[in-house]
Order: C-alpha cells, then sequence, then structure tokens
C-alpha cells in the first residue's frame, strides 16, 4: 500500500504541528510496511541551513520518500500528479491548500482512495479569515463529498465536518501522536510558557493581561512569562508589535520576553524549566504543543477552545473558558500547589502522554484506518 500526502510544510519545517506529527507517523507506517510519498514546498524551513540544500531533491527519511519544491505551487502540483499514479491513498492535510481541488479531481479520475484531515480549517475562528473565498471552496468540495474520507483529531471536528459534509463517505476521529524525547533535566523556574504561532488566534493578549494581575498580586515574588514562536504572516508580523506594545503599556517589560522561533533541545527546555504552558487559544483542532509539554512533565493551562478537557481528568493541568479571569487564576492556581502537589501534577503530565499519545504505541490506529478506507464499498 503506497499514500501520498501533498503537503505545505513537512519536517524539518518546524511551521505547524503537522509537519513533525506526519514525520513521525510515516517513520512508524514505514515499519508496518506501508509506503508512503510527501510533496511538500520549502514553507517553513531555514533558507540558510544545511536541509535547503535537499530541496527539489527526493531524499528517504527512515524508508519513507520526500519531495521538497522550491518553485512553490504549480510545481507541487505537478510533483504530486506524478506520484499519484503509484499511490492507492492520497491523503490531503488541508481543505484550503491550493492543490488540494485540483488533485482531488484528478484523484477522482484515477480512482484513488480520499482522505482530507480538515486540521482546525472549519473551526468558526479559522474560518472568519477570508470567509468568502473558503466559503466558495467548501462548496466546490461539497460537490465530491460523497467519495471523500475524512479524518478529525478530536470529536467536535468530526461533529463539525458532519455539518459541513453531510453525505462524507466516512469520518473517523484518530488523535494526533508524536515521538515522545527524553526528558530534560533543568530546575523549574518561576515563569510561565506561550508555544505557538504569534497568531490572533492564539489569545496571547488575553494570557498578557492575565499576567499581569499575577505579578500583581504576587509583587513579592518574581514571575515571568516566556512567550515562543514567530510571525511569519503579514497580519501575524501586526499582531506581534500589538503584543510588544501591549507589554510595553501595562510595564511588563523586564518580565516579558519574546524568544522567536524555538526547536530542539532548547525548546524542551524552555518547556521543562517552566512551571506550566499556557494556549489560551480561540480554537484548535489539536495543539502538539500540549503534548510537547506534557512529556516534559509540565502542566498546561488550555483554553475551552481546544480538545484538551482531559487535562483536568487526569490531572495534568487545567482546561478553562478563554478569559483573562480564568487564565490569571489558573496560573494562580498552579503558583498556590504545594511541592508534593506540583511533583504529582508533573508525574501525571509524563503519564498521559505516554500511555495515550506515543505514536509508536498507537500507529496500530492508522494502519487499520488505511486499510478500512480502502475496503470500502
Amino acid at each position: 500500500m503506497n499514500i501520498l500526502y501533498p503537503v505545505l510544510c513537512y519536517y524539518p519545517s518546524q511551521a505547524g504541528g503537522p509537519a513533525n506529527t506526519l514525520y513521525w507517523q510515516n517513520t512508524e507506517l514505514a515499519k508496518n510496511n506501508i509506503g508512503t510519498i510527501t510533496v511538500s514546498t520549502s514553507f517553513g524551513i531555514d533558507k540558510n541551513s544545511d536541509e535547503i540544500q535537499k530541496l527539489g531533491d527526493s531524499i528517504s527519511y527512515k524508508n519513507h520518500l520526500v519531495e521538497f519544491t522550491e518553485k512553490g505551487i504549480p510545481d507541487a502540483l505537478k510533483k504530486s500528479v506524478k506520484y499519484l499514479k503509484e499511490a492507492q491513498i492520497i491523503h490531503f492535510s488541508s481543505i484550503f491548500f491550493p492543490v488540494t481541488l485540483p488533485l482531488l479531481i484528478i484523484s477522482l479520475r484515477l480512482k484513488k482512495v480520499v482522505v482530507i484531515s480538515p486540521r482546525g480549517e472549519l473551526y468558526n475562528a479559522a474560518l472568519q479569515i477570508k470567509p468568502k473565498s473558503k466559503c466558495l471552496w467548501i462548496a466546490l468540495i461539497k460537490r465530491f463529498q460523497r467519495k471523500i474520507n475524512f479524518h478529525a483529531t478530536n470529536e467536535y471536528e468530526a461533529g463539525l465536518i458532519k455539518k459541513f459534509f453531510p453525505r462524507a463517505r466516512s469520518v473517523e476521529v484518530i488523535n494526533n501522536f508524536i515521538k515522545i524525547p527524553e526528558m530534560t533535566i533543568v530546575p523549574v523556574e518561576n515563569k510561565f510558557i506561550f508555544l505557538g504561532r504569534i497568531n490572533p488566534i492564539k489569545n496571547i493578549h488575553l494570557l498578557i493581561n492575565a499576567f499581569y494581575f499575577l505579578v500583581k498580586d504576587n509583587e513579592d515574588a518574581t514571575i515571568n512569562l516566556v512567550i515562543v514562536g514567530s510571525a511569519r504572516l503579514a497580519y501575524e508580523e501586526k499582531y506581534l508589535e500589538e503584543l510588544r506594545s501591549q507589554v510595553k503599556e501595562l510595564g511588563l517589560g523586564s518580565r516579558v520576553s519574546f524568544r522567536g522561533h524555538l526547536e530542539g533541545e532548547e525548546k524542551e527546555k524552555e518547556l521543562a524549566s517552566a512551571k506550566a504552558l499556557v494556549l489560551p487559544s480561540k480554537s484548535e483542532n489539536f495543539g502538539n504543543v500540549v503534548l510537547e509539554s506534557l512529556a516534559q512533565g509540565t502542566p498546561v493551562i488550555a483554553s475551552t477552545g481546544t480538545p484538551w478537557e482531559i487535562l483536568d481528568q487526569k490531572k495534568s493541568g487545567y482546561w478553562i473558558a478563554p478569559t483573562t479571569e480564568n487564565i490569571f487564576q489558573a496560573m494562580q492556581d498552579i503558583l498556590n500547589l504545594s511541592e508534593y502537589e506540583y511533583a504529582q501534577s508533573r508525574k501525571n503530565c509524563v503519564a498521559l502522554c505516554k500511555n495515550s499519545f506515543d505514536v509508536q504505541s498507537n500507529i496500530h490506529l492508522w494502519v487499520n484506518y488505511y486499510k478500512k478506507v480502502t475496503t470500502y464499498v
């Protein structure tokens, strides 16, 4: 069985969680005799890194094939069509990626099995960005829904898919999984961390407001906030400037640091040394950063716009409505935990990540899913 993935970004790009998720998934699928071919643009890859030398070439990552292109969407489409002939399944990681619709039409004509993972694109907050063009795109995709299998990363997203595509061939829920990294052993500092894109959908301004009240209530303590992430698009850069201005106006310049993009050991060290990760997003279809934090034993404060109710259930953090007051109170609760309670919370985080989200232990779910969609009548 061969599967083709046309994507915007792929490892070593760190432009989004799926870049890593799909890489880990494909690595494990190869061990189960499922071949994968990924065609990706160079989006999110550092032009000064050694990896850029590989772009435009077919390369192998642990027995799965990847082809990057620097020539944009037309070349990505052309190369995807070339590999489509070898594939039984074509799995899209976006509804709105420009190659999706033309490749979908070609795939159906060639009688390929089609899977689409919207990855949060059907959430209201996401649809509010360029709503007219997205409405048209959805209407066009809907014409082919009877022949499309959809994948969701949580039950809420599955409900949205069924709302927009009520006659879809199938809708299946499978979590994102990660390769569990080694824990980084460093002292825990009196700081909170945000990790992710600098994007208005992340509600970072609410976190800064909440942190301001946290500092006021704990004047005798040195508490810091670290914001890790990059702004890649014009409206994200504007939002970043607004956040910097907000920090200055609130007099938090010595307490809040913007670290930009971090990865690898440096990112893991920041996570491991934080009291908690805060993800106050308006919406997230999953939120891979939550898993990255849990893997380092760091509790997570996530908004109810994310599918992380299990944080409360497993005593690994808090699942709260994204308001300034709620974010402030959750951070204060973290600070108020006894040494024993906090240590136990960190143990719970690691156990949750290893038991439920390890890619190696859960790859059978993807193997079975791909077998199932190829046997539907």
